[in-house]
């Protein structure tokens, strides 16, 4: 027998104080889930538009087949309705677009690509040679 027995008649334990900071015993270390929150892996809204709005479909297009995203196919169903009458509110929603996304006025600061016309090799040599003297062939490194 133990020490525990011999002390006299069994005594409940002592009521474990409940309050501030002091959860009851039943549930002072219990796990508490979220089980209606968003589950694990779930995507939100913006990333299934995105997904959405990605995803290419094949059309065909004057017999053609071709790969398209469903934005671009809604925005050109949209340029079809705002050219026909039927929906004014189509063609003030393809404006709006068009103002926001569309061909910006450019600044005046352009520059011009200027493509060479086509050389032989050995004309190339010439005017490299012309253009700077001290250099024999174009092929071999530069004098220091």
């Amino acid at each position: 027998m133990s020490s525990s027995e011999n002390d006299g008649p069994e005594q409940p334990p002592p009521a474990a104080k409940v309050g501030y900071y002091n959860p009851p015993m039943h549930r002072r270390f219990k796990k508490l889930k979220n089980s209606k929150g968003r589950p694990k892996g779930a995507k939100n809204r913006k990333t299934i538009v995105r997904m959405i709005a990605n995803e290419v479909h094949t059309v065909n297009e004057s017999g053609k087949r071709r790969r398209r995203s469903t934005l671009d196919l809604v925005l050109l169903r949209l340029r079809g309705m705002a050219l026909t009458d039927e929906n004014p509110r189509a063609f003030e929603e393809f404006h709006r677009l068009v103002k926001v996304y569309g061909v910006q006025e450019s600044d005046g600061d352009l520059g011009y690509l200027v493509v060479p016309a086509a050389k032989s090799a050995e004309e190339w040599i010439a005017e490299e040679i012309a253009t700077n003297p001290t250099r024999r062939d174009p092929r071999l490194p530069k004098p220091e």
